[in-house]
């Protein structure tokens, strides 16, 4: 019979893959857009569905946490630092959601344009926005193998 903590962790895992994996490929994604402005409608087209992905992953990591927690796993330092970080993936990635990427996609210059101050200033924190939430990812991982 299959148990409680294998389908936590089967979830948790996929949750893993989609989350950082979408995460990191969003990243790449904008750093392409930084050498070649031209790419930047590519981007804007598959942008949200990469992001949806983002947060079916995210929402599987937390939903098989919340579990494990339920069932007693212990609260540990870094345990308690990888719940803080957690909470900060979902607090950073509505704002690059919902203030940052709509104010890029607004100033994105046209195929053959010239990108603006605007656009450029707003790319770096977009950009900066997303290594953020992708290192803390990363940084989660290496958290949850330490615990």
């Amino acid at each position: 019979m299959i148990s409680l903590w294998f389908i936590l962790s089967l979830t948790h895992l996929i949750g893993l893959g989609l989350g950082v994996g979408a995460a990191t490929v969003k990243l790449v994604l904008l750093i392409r857009c930084n050498s070649n402005y031209e790419f930047v409608q590519v981007f804007l087209k598959v942008s949200r569905t990469i992001t949806r992905i983002i947060a079916t992953g995210l929402i599987l990591l937390t939903l098989s946490g919340i579990g494990w927690i339920l069932m007693g796993t212990y609260f540990t330092t870094i345990f308690i630092i990888k719940l803080f970080l957690v909470g900060a993936v979902w607090v950073v990635g509505p704002v690059i959601d919902n203030v940052i990427e709509p104010k890029f996609k607004k100033l994105a210059p046209a195929p053959a344009e010239q990108a603006t101050p605007e656009f450029i200033r707003i790319q770096k924190q977009y950009l900066l926005l997303e290594l953020l939430a992708t290192t803390l990812f990363y940084v989660i991982i290496i958290l949850g193998v330490l615990l």
